[in-house]
């Protein structure tokens, strides 16, 4: 009898472990994705809510000491989490460092406009180190999803389109290949792409999907409600789940309440928003003597645990049970807060401090210098998941010499020259650009003529490619850049 007693509750013990641990890494999630103005709202929000939770004035204060306390506070992160509002931070004008008028998506434009689901998707497809057959695939998978996140086609309908669009006579693999390929590169998406679970069939492979990357098991409880016991969900019968798994009401209801907190529908954050908003650097870039130097925007309550609350924790003897309850809900709230608040500066940092090591010759001289970048560069490098870069990137702006700017901007695809040495697609387009402003208006260079200037600064693009960047920067062709350097020449000679 007291070995079943020993063994129900050292389950009970793991699974609250468990539970324990997917708060905070749920919680660590959904603060990596806001930017400054959406974690001002939100610790603003806490600070209502949570009266454990208070905002200091103070600019070097550290967090009090308080391991005597039940719940261990001694971990909290000091106050260089929150920083201090420092003033010195250089104010470089949002000016324009190229010349935008035919640039296909002008930076400072990107800035005011808002993501769509498929443009957030799209980016991170174009930044993956996908083949160009798997590209092809994935960019059907994308435009087959609804605002939502959800797939709205099977596979078999998705290589069918891949298939019809490849009809030239290239060589293809069978369909039932392509099958295999097509599912392989939707469980990619679904697993590594922001958010995760995106291009789900339903709702219980998106919670599924879910469940799986917070870490819990394929034989665990949450895994097997959602597995075998959906409809009883809805209905939140637990009766039926309970004959069936074998855990106690506690624990099914633990579960459940994990699966509540999963997000059924991926594509909320990217619902359609006002075009008009203002625009925050979520950090700062400028140099120091030699030296770029990082810095983070501030402009966001600095919040504390509250000592009285510390204290009066400490007489919990004397305390209504109600109290003493809801005090130490609230004190394990804001620690996980504070906890979590720290865990996302350092990745921040970490991440942004290495993507400004690598794109350092663009600080100094502006964007032709922007080397290829990809998001599983950096992942590999700091360590972390594609898509925790894809979340810390996404809708965050940088202040630098060069301008505020997007901060996934800094991204770009390669493009292999003959040399065998990668270039960026930016460097590129910038060649590009300056090879048509040099050229003669009267005898504009040709498709041809500007592939063979690439190929002599050992560049390998072919006629189409420069024809397909021309357009992406709406430069005409050269018929109609002759056309209308006529056409204003005459209207010259005519006003004279």
């Amino acid at each position: 009898m007291s070995t079943n007693l020993s063994q129900t509750t050292s389950q009970r013990q793991v699974l609250q472990q468990r539970l324990i641990l997917t708060q905070d890494l749920q919680l660590f999630l959904k603060l990596i994705q806001m930017n400054t103005l959406e974690l001002k709202d939100y610790l603003e929000e806490q600070l209502i809510e949570n009266p454990t939770l208070e905002e200091s004035q103070e600019t070097n204060e550290k967090t009090e000491d308080s391991s005597d306390n039940d719940i261990d506070l001694s971990k909290i992160g000091d106050d260089r989490i929150f920083g201090n509002q420092d003033n010195d931070v250089p104010h470089y004008s949002s000016r324009e460092f190229f010349d935008d008028s035919q640039e296909e998506t002008p930076w400072e434009n990107r800035i005011s406009s808002s993501e769509s689901l498929i443009d957030h998707l799209k980016w991170q497809l174009k930044m993956s180190d996908f083949s160009e057959q798997e590209k092809e695939i994935a960019s059907i998978i994308i435009g087959n999803t609804n605002e939502d996140g959800y797939l709205e086609t099977n596979i078999e309908e998705i290589v069918s389109i891949y298939i019809n669009e490849n009809s030239d006579g290239s060589s293809l693999d069978s369909k039932e290949t392509l099958v295999d390929i097509a599912g392989e590169i939707l469980q990619d998406i679904q697993l590594s792409f922001d958010p995760t679970g995106v291009c789900s069939r339903n709702l219980k492979e998106c919670l599924r999907i879910q469940a799986l990357d917070l870490g819990y098991p394929e034989d665990g409880p949450v895994i097997g409600i959602i597995d075998n016991h959906f409809e009883e969900l809805n209905e939140n019968d637990l009766t039926n789940i309970m004959d069936v798994i074998q855990d106690s009401t506690q624990e099914i209801q633990e579960a459940m309440s994990v699966i509540s907190s999963l997000e059924p529908r991926p594509g909320r954050p990217f619902f359609a928003k006002d075009s008009e908003k203002y625009i925050v650097p979520d950090y700062y870039v400028y140099n120091v003597g030699d030296e770029l130097q990082i810095q983070l925007n501030r402009d966001f309550p600095k919040v504390r645990i509250s000592n009285y609350y510390k204290n009066l924790i400490k007489k919990e003897k004397t305390l209504p049970r109600e109290a003493k309850k809801f005090i130490k809900e609230k004190l394990e709230a804001a620690q996980r807060i504070m906890k979590c608040l720290d865990e996302r500066e350092q990745t921040v940092r970490k991440i942004l401090s290495k993507i400004v090591e690598i794109q350092s010759e663009f600080f100094e001289h502006g964007r032709e210098y922007i080397k290829p970048l990809i998001l599983k560069d950096i992942a590999q490098s700091v360590g972390v998941h594609e898509s925790t870069v894809s979340r810390i990137t996404s809708r965050r702006y940088i202040q630098t010499p060069q301008g505020t700017i997007e901060l996934k901007s800094l991204f770009s695809r390669r493009i292999e020259s003959s040399q065998g040495k990668d270039i960026s697609f930016e460097n590129v387009k910038s060649i590009m650009k300056n090879i048509i402003s040099s050229e003669m208006p009267e005898s504009p260079y040709s498709d041809e003529d500007i592939s063979k200037m690439f190929e002599r600064r050992n560049i390998k693009v072919a006629r189409r490619t420069v024809a397909k960047y021309r357009k992406i920067l709406k430069i005409p062709s050269s018929s109609v850049r002759s056309r209308q350097y006529k056409e204003n020449k005459n209207e010259s000679n005519g006003n004279d």
